[in-house]
This record gives structure tokens, sequence and C-alpha cells, in this order.
């Protein structure tokens, strides 16, 4: 019986193509797939702004906040950076932030190789300050956490954090504390500001040059530009399903 039977969700799509996300998500575990399709509907039951007339394309002004090394390997997936001390909370809202690591995702899975590789996340605390940690309350950080893998259809492989002082990691641990994604939880790893520790899960050979790697990173603005150039009437609709503002 499927999940909209048992009245657990109402899951937008039914066919074989968008439910085998949530199996290569979940390595073919029926349970735990479907597990995960409930949480993600859930999610969305209860975070509409995150995508309900977002202008997808506008959330390119977050600029190299979000970047990506399209180096695809089964070890590491695509690595997805997230700067997070670039980030400006006075002139970009918490809220854009999250829309931003949403999008990434929810772009990169209609791609059936990112669908099955999964990817490992780097999370670059340098320039992070109490300004930025003022404006992380425990329910965006919760909705941080859901994107990232506990309720969102992709395999995290990894979550790394560099650049971090102790007393950011503290933090961390605190929310760890707090939060239900023990299964996320234990695929984080806080590096410091130490590469040769960074180096030991990631292979430098997919890193870009300011990790120790020779990979070249696109910005998320390079990649929306990009992709708006050449988008297509599949695209709109997959968009325009999920919610998110069409041209």
């Amino acid at each position: 019986m499927s999940s909209s039977a048992r009245g657990e969700c109402h899951p937008r799509r039914m066919d074989d193509a968008y439910l085998l996300r949530f199996l290569r998500a979940r390595r073919s575990v029926p349970a735990r797939a479907h597990r995960l399709l409930v949480r993600y509907c859930t999610f969305r039951e209860q975070n509409p702004h995150l995508w309900r007339d977002v202008d997808w394309f506008g959330l390119s002004r977050l600029g190299n906040i979000f970047e990506g090394v399209l180096f695809d390997r089964p070890d590491v997936g695509r690595l997805i950076i997230g700067r997070i001390g670039l980030w400006d909370p006075d002139k970009i809202p918490v809220v854009d932030f999250l829309r931003g690591m949403l999008l990434l995702l929810e772009i990169g899975i209609l791609c059936p190789r990112l669908q099955v590789l999964g990817g490992t996340a780097l999370l670059d605390c340098d320039g992070l300050m109490m300004k930025h940690m003022r404006h992380l309350t425990p329910s965006y950080v919760q909705q941080a956490i859901s994107i990232m893998g506990f309720s969102f259809p992709l395999h995290m492989r990894g979550v790394h954090v560099i650049n971090c002082s102790k007393v950011f990691e503290t933090l961390f641990y605190w929310f760890k504390r707090v939060m239900p994604a023990d299964d996320l939880w234990r695929r984080v790893h806080f590096h410091g500001y130490d590469l040769n520790s960074l180096h030991r899960y990631i292979d430098p050979e997919c890193l870009p040059k300011r990790y120790g790697g020779s990979r070249q990173e696109v910005s998320l603005k390079q990649w929306l530009t990009k992709i708006k150039q050449y988008k297509n009437k599949t695209f709109d609709e997959e968009m325009a399903g999920l919610g998110y503002a069409t041209d």
C-alpha cells in the first residue's frame, strides 16, 4: 500500500522515475525509502515558503556562497560547498540562504547520475561570526539539516566542516543534542583548520585549489545562469510542479 493510500503523505508524483529518487537515496531499501518519502512530503507541507512562488533564478544573488565542483566520483559524488562566512545576514535573509541550498539540490537530483552517486557537503566557516550565528535559530538549523539529507532524497555521503574554531564547533555539538538526525550526525566531521585531515576523507583531486586541490568550482550564480540559457519545457514543468515561479 502506498503512503498516499495510508494517509501518511500525499506525494506530488507517483511515477517510477520520481519514486526512484527515494530508493536511490536509501540504497534501494524500500522501508527506508518510504520513510524518506514521508519525511520529504511532510517537510514540504510544513515549509511551503521555501518553494512557493520563489523566483529560482533570483537566488543567483547568493553569488558564490554556494558552489559545486562538477567532477563526480563514486566515492565522493557531487561536491557541494557552502561558504557560510560569505553570507551577509544584513543583506540576505536566512530564509534565502536555505532556499539557495534547497534549490541547488532540487535541480541536482533531476539528474539520475547524481541520484545514484549522491553528494558530499563541505561547509567552510571562514569568516563566520556571531552576527551569523544570531540568525541561525534552532528552527532554521533544523530546516537546514532536513535539506542536507534527513528529509531530502539525496544520499549525503558526508558533511565536512572546515575553518571552524572550537567555539563554533561547540555550538554545532549543541545543535546535535537537540536535533533528531542521528544518521546524518554520524557523517559530520570537523577538521578545524587542518587540510590534511580533510584530505583523509576527500581526495584533493576532487577539491578546489583553496582546499589543496586542483578543481575549478562553479558558483550558484554561474550555474543558474547557464541553466537559464539552456532550460527547456521539461525543466519548467518540473520547477512549476515543485512550486517555483517560472518565467
